[in-house]
């Protein structure tokens, strides 16, 4: 399992650790556009927003909007566009901090349910910026997708302070992972399964 695992490290992630406050100075810049945009918090950037964890590689959202706003919005904001794939759309706030942004209710080959907005939570408002966090099943279903170190100690971290329950994230999971592009799934799900049984 580690060389299965291995082979989703990511090298390229920041140098330095992503804080609530860098991610406050980011949602205040896009607020300043007052334009809307709709943006929904995964992996480790809903965890600092919900206290889980302090820091995290880099600032992560799904959004509503098209590609092509983003890239406008985003420009006009001063941000550096470093990889154009609408897969993961990667962006530099400072020269030093990365974004990552994914649409079309697609994140790293995995396709989310229709319900996944109705499971989410919306957190605040600010100017025109919706701000919610990703349901916590579907972070933790991408997260055993991609499978690194980090993302399996992530999961039981979740698992442990958000009252999920465990039947029903399997059960989604092996629903979603079934039509999604996921190498290994079953083998991934046991994985945190032998993790959180310790």
């Amino acid at each position: 399992m580690k060389k299965c695992i291995k082979m989703y490290e990511n090298n390229y992630k920041n140098i330095i650790n992503t804080t609530i406050e860098d991610l406050e100075i980011f949602l205040n810049l896009l607020a300043d556009l007052d334009q809307e945009i709709e943006i929904y918090a995964m992996g480790g950037t809903a965890m600092i927003l919900k206290n889980i964890k302090e820091s995290t590689k880099d600032i992560d959202f799904l959004t509503t909007n098209t590609y092509e706003e983003i890239k406008k919005l985003f420009k006009i904001a001063g941000l550096i566009e470093t990889d154009k794939s609408k897969l993961c759309n990667k962006w530099l706030m400072d020269n030093k901090i990365r974004i990552d942004i994914f649409y079309d209710d697609f994140i790293l080959g995995t396709t989310l349910p229709d319900n996944w907005k109705n499971m989410s939570e919306h957190i605040k408002t600010i100017g025109k910026i919706k701000l919610s966090i990703l349901n916590w099943y579907d972070i933790i279903i991408t997260k055993i997708a991609r499978s690194e170190k980090r993302d399996i100690q992530d999961s039981q971290e979740i698992i442990k302070s958000q009252d999920i329950d465990f039947n029903r994230l399997k059960k989604r999971y092996y629903k979603i992972a079934e039509v999604s592009l996921i190498s290994d799934f079953d083998i991934k799900f046991r994985h945190l399964e032998s993790k959180l049984e310790k």
